[in-house]
């Protein structure tokens, strides 16, 4: 039976027939490619609290409605690049109901905003009271807490694959890099042998992690397909 696996609510939404699951991302320890040794592919998630003993398994070759997670190497990783993309913009909604007035709260356009005033006989608020450290770069004790808009437009990230048959080096700063061997002859990376058919995955975790540089060997026979998202 096929199935359908979506980012819905900030949650990891699996619709198989007529059952619907859904996962918090916070449960969610971690995402693992595999093979078989059929050659079929599959994601494997982890949870904190039954890891290893009762996985996640997203087969590739069952995933209907994700036209890029294919069953291959290259597949499995692009799942594995958007779910890691769906966790990392976990935001629960902060609306809140206020009796007879049903807008959210937060900097939001005037027509839909909560006006507030302050009160008539309040005395003078210097704005140094407020701020006492100085805007920007500066130690957590002297600094001014700040938050995004909710409705602030996402960081684009910049997609890149490369296809290496010679030695080189990622570059420090990417999001996240995959590599896979495709070829027939032994690979390495960060001088650790990847073989045929392997698959390794490096992702920075936390908004605004980088990851640092990543050193590779390839050959015309031990070939690394390599996806960045810097």
């Amino acid at each position: 039976m096929t199935i359908q696996v979506t980012d819905s609510f900030n949650q990891l939404k699996i619709v198989s027939g007529n059952v619907v699951q859904y996962y918090k991302y916070a449960t969610v320890k971690s995402l693992s490619p595999v093979s078989d040794s059929k050659g079929d592919f599959a994601v494997i998630i982890n949870f904190i609290v039954d890891d290893k003993n009762n996985p996640l398994v997203l087969k590739m070759k069952d995933i209907s409605n994700q036209g890029t997670w294919i069953n291959t190497a290259v597949g499995v990783n692009i799942a594995i690049e958007a779910i890691s993309d769906w966790m990392h913009t976990d935001n629960p909604s902060t609306d809140v109901t206020i009796t007879g007035w049903t807008s959210p709260l937060g900097q939001e356009p005037m027509a839909t905003s909560i006006p507030v005033v302050i009160a008539s006989d309040q005395a003078s608020i210097p704005v140094s009271a407020a701020i006492a450290y100085p805007l920007g770069d500066w130690s957590d004790t002297q600094s001014v807490s700040v938050t995004i808009a909710r409705n602030e437009v996402g960081i684009e990230k910049t997609p890149t694959m490369l296809r290496a048959t010679s030695g080189g080096t990622v570059a420090s700063g990417a999001f996240s890099v995959s590599f896979a061997n495709v070829g027939t002859a032994t690979a390495t990376v960060l001088t650790v042998n990847l073989e045929p058919g392997e698959t390794v995955s490096f992702d920075a975790g936390a908004i605004n992690n980088t990851l640092g540089s990543i050193a590779y060997t390839a050959s015309a026979t031990g070939i690394l397909l390599i996806i960045a998202l810097t």
